[in-house]
């Protein structure tokens, strides 16, 4: 019977076995793979904070966070190192052995995790930087909440959480709060414009309503959140809520830009037995993607997106005799499409071709 739980402890069983040189490698493979079908920045949710036997990496406890930054440089791609606090095995429940390479053990080892990144070679606030992740309300306790949100705020971090992505996790958070996630971080004093609210599959209207109230962003994963089995967000009503949203790989099964976008319309669609769902003021489908998968995705990382551009193949065959080129792109559109890549005015890929994998 295989779940998100399961895929879980396999990721746990995978998450135990690396070490330095396999991150390093994973993500310059991975960012490499991102710039290739399109994605100019990326939020790595990072918490593999300990060695295999879960003490700190030494000689320097944020080697493998550097080890991304790095990675980043060496590709080409802009990134947010959200630095993530996971700090028990579920609502009420201690740390798991097999967790224990995620360990948060104090506020203050948050606070010196975040001041050392900071101060890192690779962090400029253009190409990187680095924000704080609220892991979930099953990983993080309740009195740590208010905290870690002014920790973040009192840096101007961008402050990221998994919320609501699992019914046995909302479940949970009502018995042991009377609260759903989304109440709980708004009555821990959480929510504000400066959140992004990652997944939001299971969300009742009072859920929406307090979003919306507080301007939080939603990133939605669509390709994830379908292959993990988690549930189908109610995008239409954040969407008619006004809380903005943007997209995100998460789990990079499936690393495509277009195909994240081109879902999160499907699925509206979907829930909704209604065609055109996600629109700007004129009733246009791409120009409201366009803005998810550009101003709101930058925004949510805090970094800017000057000199930016993805230059897609005008041979192929999704563009074909279109009357409409952005949404022929968008909803037709694949990582294939993608010809050349710049970032920050730097050609990172040409050809389809990352140029750091030459």
């Amino acid at each position: 019977d295989d779940s998100f739980w399961t895929w879980r402890e396999a990721m746990y069983s995978l998450a135990l076995t690396l070490g330095l040189d396999d991150l390093r490698a994973a993500a310059r493979l991975c960012y490499a793979e991102c710039l290739e079908a399109g994605y100019t920045a990326v939020g790595e949710f990072h918490y593999l904070h300990h060695d295999r036997d879960g003490a700190p990496w030494a000689p320097d406890p944020l080697a493998a966070a550097r080890a991304h930054l790095a990675a980043a440089r060496d590709v080409g791609i802009r990134v947010t190192l959200l630095h993530t606090v996971y700090a028990r095995g579920g609502v009420e429940t201690p740390l798991l052995p097999r967790q224990r390479r995620f360990a948060t053990h104090a506020l203050d080892d948050v606070a010196r995790a975040l001041d050392g990144l900071a101060a890192d070679d690779h962090v400029d606030g253009v190409r990187a930087r680095v924000g704080l992740a609220i892991h979930s309300v099953r990983a993080v306790p309740r009195a740590w909440l208010g905290p870690l949100a002014e920790l973040a705020r009192a840096r101007a971090l961008p402050l990221h959480a998994h919320v609501s992505e699992q019914p046995r996790e909302v479940a949970d958070c009502r018995a042991a709060h009377g609260l759903s996630p989304v109440a709980l971080l708004a009555a821990e004093g959480v929510l504000g414009p400066d959140l992004t609210a990652v997944h939001a599959t299971w969300l009742d209207p009072e859920d929406v309503a307090l979003l919306a109230e507080h301007g939080v962003t939603v990133a939605l994963c669509p390709t994830t959140e379908g292959d993990l089995g988690d549930g189908v967000p109610d995008t239409p009503a954040l969407h008619a809520a006004g809380v903005p949203l943007c997209v995100g790989s998460d789990s990079h099964a499936v690393i495509d830009p277009f195909a994240e976008l081109r879902l999160l319309e499907y699925q509206a669609r979907a829930r909704t037995g209604r065609r055109c769902v996600v629109t700007d003021a004129t009733g246009a489908v791409a120009p409201a993607l366009a803005r998810i998968g550009h101003d709101h995705g930058y925004r949510a990382l805090g970094l800017p997106g000057d000199g930016d551009r993805v230059h897609l193949r005008a041979g192929d065959r999704a563009l074909e005799a279109t009357r409409d080129p952005l949404a022929a792109a968008l909803v037709g559109g694949h990582r294939g499409l993608v010809d050349r890549v710049e970032v920050a005015g730097e050609l990172v890929v040409s050809g389809g071709r990352a140029l750091a994998s030459e």
